[in-house]
């Protein structure tokens, strides 16, 4: 078990260093109308906390 956590934990940093977080979303892959309310309404419920 410790040979996948070692690996998953080189994976998401390698993702950091190449920029993929989640607050970059960035992707070629087109939302399904339902994902677009979803990220609507979480963008504006963050705006809203600020």
């Amino acid at each position: 078990m410790n040979i996948i956590t070692k690996t998953w934990q080189r994976y998401c940093n390698w993702l950091d260093e190449m920029g993929l977080t989640p607050e970059n979303k960035r992707c070629c892959v087109p939302l399904d109308e339902r994902a677009q309310k979803a990220l609507r309404a979480e963008q504006t419920s963050n705006t809203t906390k600020k």
